[in-house]
């Protein structure tokens, strides 16, 4: 069996967010820290960006049935509260394939990074060779899986951190490739075509993120019905439970403006433009129908709402539980207070 480990870093670099309309009593540490690994926790977004960074497309015909969430984290505790993962294995053939997702919540670049790759990377080989015998290890045919390194920017600022890992040793120059080495892939969104050019549901989501401005909002829902087509239901459901978490530079209006002109798009409507020509008149429909409350309730809220219709159109607490990030516990417990 031929086993490849692939170690994907997201490296979120941004100032620290403003939430104007949320309870912060209510929201994780860093939102980036929920909001990423919320994202990617859903099979059908990951195996989007997956195929997207597919250049010899080996996982052209990769399906979500062949994705599997494995619970494991390789996070160190001196970096608990800069770091979480996400672990998928994947079934190709007769392949193996352990995708391993770091996300980072660090404020400028690091420079460390190739170091710490190099820690995680070899926590993923003593893992590995756990499972095989030491007479297995030291036979001839024994290998270990590759390990391809990437981190995903989303900073402001020009990356500078080395690229290599030999650029961190001192003196690498005279020793050629008697050192240890390794190149991780960066992917900066501000310069990723490969990665936005696709107007699809993983654009709309990354380019959301990086709207500060209402008017960049604007520019984007005009084009929303196209970045919505072939989306599945639960693919867009985590984008309205991230809606205000991506938007969170802007008001809770927009905010919900944007929410309405998803749903209008969803179901095919043309009134896309009309909510974001009059907004006062949606502040008062807000008022009016009582949703100022339910803003302020923030991201739990959201989550919880989305399970709730999920229950009430027959999804499964595993599929729930996926797509929401709740517990099957909570679900169970909002399960049981729909039958009753």
């Amino acid at each position: 069996m031929f086993d490849i480990f692939l170690p994907i870093c997201y490296n979120v670099f941004r100032r620290t967010p403003q939430v104007k309309t949320m309870n912060n009593n209510q929201l994780p540490h860093n939102i980036n820290d929920l909001e990423y690994k919320y994202i990617f926790s859903n099979k059908s977004i990951f195996l989007r960006l997956l195929k997207r960074l597919d250049e010899i497309g080996i996982f052209k015909n990769l399906t979500e049935d062949q994705l599997e969430r494995i619970d494991k984290s390789y996070v160190l505790p001196d970096f608990s509260q800069e770091e979480s993962d996400l672990l998928y294995k994947v079934s190709l053939k007769e392949k193996e394939i352990i995708f391993y997702i770091l996300f980072e919540h660090q404020s400028s670049v690091d420079h460390s990074m190739p170091l710490r790759l190099l820690f995680y990377i070899t926590d993923i080989y003593r893992d590995y060779i756990k499972d095989f015998d030491r007479g297995e290890i030291k036979k001839k045919g024994f290998t270990l899986p590759a390990v391809v390194p990437i981190v995903f920017y989303d900073g402001e600022d020009r990356w500078t951190a080395a690229r290599r890992l030999k650029e961190k040793i001192l003196g690498f120059e005279e020793f050629g490739n008697c050192v240890i080495d390794f190149e991780y892939i960066l992917i900066d969104l501000n310069q990723a075509e490969s990665i936005l050019q696709v107007k699809d549901i993983l654009s709309l989501i990354l380019k959301l993120n990086r709207i500060k401005r209402y008017e960049e909002l604007e520019r984007l829902i005009l084009e929303l019905g196209e970045y919505l087509l072939g989306a599945e239901e639960k693919e867009i459901e985590v984008l309205k439970v991230c809606l205000p978490a991506a938007l969170r530079e802007l008001d809770e209006i927009e905010v919900e403006a944007a929410k309405r002109a998803i749903d209008e798009s969803v179901r095919g409507g043309e009134k896309v433009m009309p909510l974001f020509q009059n907004l006062r008149k949606i502040k008062e429909e807000l008022i009016f129908e009582g949703l100022q409350q339910g803003l302020q309730q923030g991201f739990e809220q959201s989550r919880i709402e989305t399970a709730e219709r999920m229950i009430l159109k027959g999804y499964k607490d595993e599929e729930i539980a996926e797509i929401t990030g709740l517990s099957l516990e909570r679900i169970k417990e909002l399960r049981v207070k729909h039958r009753n």
